[in-house]
Formats: C-alpha cells, sequence, structure tokens
C-alpha cells in the first residue's frame, strides 16, 4: 500500500504539466479501486488536507491533494476551482483554466470570475473581459467593490473597456444599498449601517438577505440579540443562505448559547468543512458546555492538519486543566514552551498547572518566570504566592498575594484571610 501511494503520487507530479493529467488519475484511480481502502472519510480528508495547505501557503501540495480528492468525487464544482485556484497561485495557467472549464460544466457560470482572472494574469484581455461579462450577469456575481479591489484586474482597469463596462447599471438597488452598508461598516459606523438597512427592511420586509446584512452589521457591533433575530429571519426564509448558519452560530457562540452554537457549526460544516476557523469556534462552544472531551477533540482535529498550531495547542491544555487532566495539561504547555521558550502565559499556564499536581517547586519557577516576562499579572502573583504557601514560604506567599490584592486579584483575598491572618 505505501509503495503504491508512492509510486501514485510520482505520477500525479509527473503529469503534472499536461491537461491530460486529470483522464488518467481518474483512470489509475478506477483501476486501483481494489487496492485502496474502502473509506467514507478519504474523500474528506483529502479536501481537508488541501484546505490546510491553501492556508499555509503550499499550493503544490494543495494541488496534490485536491488531485487525490477528484479521484473520488469528480462532480463537486468546488473541487475543481479549488484545484484551479491553486494553480494560479503556482503559475499552472493552462491547468487552472482546464479546472475552471470543469467547474463551469458542472455548474454553469460557477467559475466565470476565475477564467476572468486566469486570462487576466495571462494577458488575454478579450477572454478576461468576456468571462467578467458573464459573471456580472450570473447568480454568482459579487459585490462591484470586490471586483474593483482585485488586484487581479489592475491592468485591466486602466483599459477602455473596463471604463465601459462600468459605466452600465450592472447592480440592484439593494445591492447597492449593500455595498454602501459595507463602507459604513468598514468604517466602524454600525449606527448609520443599521439606520441604512432599517430603512431597506421596512421597503422589504422579506428580503433575508438585508436582514442578513443587518445581522452581520448587530454581530458586529456585539448586539448579539438582534443579530441572532435577524439571522433567523433570514434562514427561515432562505435556508441555504451563504454563511448563514456560521454567522448565527457566532452570535449564539458570543450571547452563551453554547449548545445553540453548536447545533448552528455543525450545519455550516456540512456546507464548509474546509473552514477550519469554525472547527475552533465549535470547540469554543462545547467548552462553554464544560463539555472538554469534545472540545478537545475539535482542536485535535485541527492540529492533524496544522501540526504547529500552538494556540489550538495551548487552549487543548487550558481545557484538559479545566477537566482537571493535569497529566495532558502539562503534555501541551510543556510544547508551547519548547516552540516559544519566551512566552509568560505559557509559563503561567504550566505553573498553575504544577501547582495543581503539588509539585510547587517547578509552580513556583514557572510563575516566577511568567512575572519576568509579564510583572503586571495579578494572578500570577496570587498563584506564586498559594504556591510559596503551600511549599512552607509564608511570609514571602503572604506578600505575593498582598501584591495580587493591591494589584485589582479580588480572588486573593480569600486566601489571605484563609492563609495569612
Amino acid at each position: 500500500m505505501d509503495l503504491f501511494t508512492y509510486m501514485l503520487k510520482d505520477m500525479l507530479m509527473t503529469l503534472r504539466n499536461n491537461i491530460a493529467f486529470y483522464t488518467i488519475a481518474l483512470t489509475i484511480a478506477f483501476m486501483a479501486a481494489d487496492i485502496l481502502p474502502a473509506s467514507s472519510q478519504m474523500v474528506d480528508e483529502q479536501y481537508l488536507a488541501g484546505c490546510a495547505y491553501v492556508v499555509k501557503g503550499d499550493y503544490n501540495k494543495a494541488v496534490e491533494s485536491f488531485s487525490l480528492a477528484i479521484m473520488h468525487n469528480n462532480a463537486d464544482e468546488q473541487l475543481y476551482i479549488k484545484r484551479g485556484a491553486s494553480l494560479l497561485k503556482v503559475n499552472d495557467i493552462d491547468l487552472a483554466v482546464a479546472d475552471f472549464s470543469e467547474a463551469n460544466l458542472l455548474n454553469e457560470g460557477v467559475a466565470d470570475l476565475w477564467l476572468a482572472r486566469s486570462f487576466a494574469i495571462s494577458d488575454d484581455n478579450n477572454k478576461a473581459m468576456l468571462f467578467l461579462k458573464k459573471h456580472l450577469n450570473s447568480a454568482f456575481r459579487l459585490p462591484e467593490d470586490s471586483i474593483k479591489k482585485d488586484p487581479t484586474f489592475d491592468k485591466l482597469q486602466v483599459t477602455p473597456e473596463w471604463y465601459s463596462l462600468w459605466q452600465q447599471d450592472l447592480y440592484s438597488a439593494t445591492e447597492k444599498v449593500a455595498a454602501e452598508v459595507h463602507y459604513y461598516a468598514k468604517k466602524k459606523l454600525y449606527d448609520q449601517a443599521i439606520n441604512l438597512l432599517d430603512d431597506e427592511v421596512a421597503k422589504s420586509p422579506v428580503d433575508p438577505n438585508l436582514a442578513f446584512l443587518r445581522g452581520r452589521i448587530f454581530l458586529l457591533q456585539g448586539n448579539y440579540a438582534a443579530a441572532i433575530a435577524d439571522f433567523s429571519t433570514a434562514l427561515n426564509v432562505d435556508k441555504s443562505i451563504a454563511s448563514g448558519y456560521s454567522q448565527r452560530g457566532l452570535a449564539y457562540l458570543k450571547a452563551g448559547r453554547y449548545k445553540d452554537a453548536v447545533n448552528d457549526f455543525n450545519k455550516a460544516l456540512k456546507e464548509e468543512p474546509g473552514n477550519f476557523n469554525l472547527y475552533r469556534q465549535r470547540a469554543e462552544a462545547f467548552a462553554g458546555q464544560q463539555a472538554w472531551g469534545a472540545a478537545i477533540k475539535e482542536l485535535s482535529f485541527i492540529m492533524k492538519y496544522f501540526e504547529n498550531d500552538l494556540q489550538a495547542n495551548f487552549q487543548c491544555g487550558e481545557y484538559y486543566f479545566k477537566s482537571e487532566d493535569y497529566i495532558n495539561a502539562l503534555k501541551c504547555f510543556n510544547r508551547n514552551l519548547k516552540e516559544d521558550p519566551n512566552n509568560g502565559v505559557y509559563y503561567k499556564a504550566r505553573g498553575k498547572t504544577y501547582l495543581k499536581t503539588a509539585t510547587y517547586r517547578y509552580a513556583i519557577s514557572d510563575l516566577s518566570m511568567s512575572l519576568d516576562l509579564q510583572p503586571g499579572d495579578a494572578e500570577t502573583w496570587m498563584y506564586l504566592g498559594i504556591a510559596r504557601i503551600q511549599s512552607g514560604d509564608k511570609e514571602n506567599g503572604c506578600s505575593d498575594l498582598e501584591k495580587a490584592q493591591r494589584m485589582g486579584g479580588t480572588e486573593a483575598l480569600r486566601y489571605i484571610i484563609e492563609s495569612c491572618r
């Protein structure tokens, strides 16, 4: 099996510069049906690996992973679009065009903008304008501002054809309002954005896009209850609205409605399994329910694809700590400190974990190191005081607790009353 996989990857890379690559790759897949393990997760794993490589900027490996995913599912236009986008990054324009054209065969017009970008990169202005016009007349049309600020079209913007195109009235009144709202949002002028949307919603109360957009502004503003209400209104009208469940899930999360958040993130991940931020957010929602095992599982899943994600590893350690699994917490914090030995937060985390395991000498050492790096942390002074008292150094421990209290650490007072008075 290992030899076959190696040979397969070698063949894929050898054929990479040949348009016939995809047909041959699929043939290999069918021939290998009796050799490769039957796993319903195999396609998803390759897709996820490809998405992770894109995030990491390793586009050659992304192409490999998406190619393997396509072997098992050649009817998903998004796989061709994602592979095509990665091919553009490594300047394989012809292969990218082939992928985007295949995506269009599967779902008409879905990759017109990508084809416009591809031809713009290769300086074929006529074809670039042709596909850009098709995109602007399709259901997949992006906002005007997004297209005009796309650096791929910089050269096109000095042509008469570009100027002529944008003289036309291409966008609806609702889309123009949305563009104005986005402008206000970028400036953090949320009240103006909401006032504008209130007027539009009053004119067209059943438009799910307007309700969804207002929900996003409420979310940015921190008005989570209003955001949830608008997202729910939008989803009741159109359950397929892009990012609907992920945005409402985030609003639920911010509002502390963790079970509802998990339900929405579950739905969002069915549509966007390659969005790794959703796994992080779902982990936070599980943690909000004190479902530590589920939260840790989410973060461990992320680290399968992002081995050096110190934040995910640190959060795992925090969840292990809260679940009172101090041994695994220490393993996480040890790894973080190995990679980043000058981080006071990591020393604090490991120090308080050592405190829980009654290894006071190590706790004192780590907490002291944390305070060398961030001396203004009242909580760390409190932990250091507790560790010193537990180790028998009451005088210095009480001094540390009093310092923590003076710095605003109100929790330190309880330990002062218990141990120092």
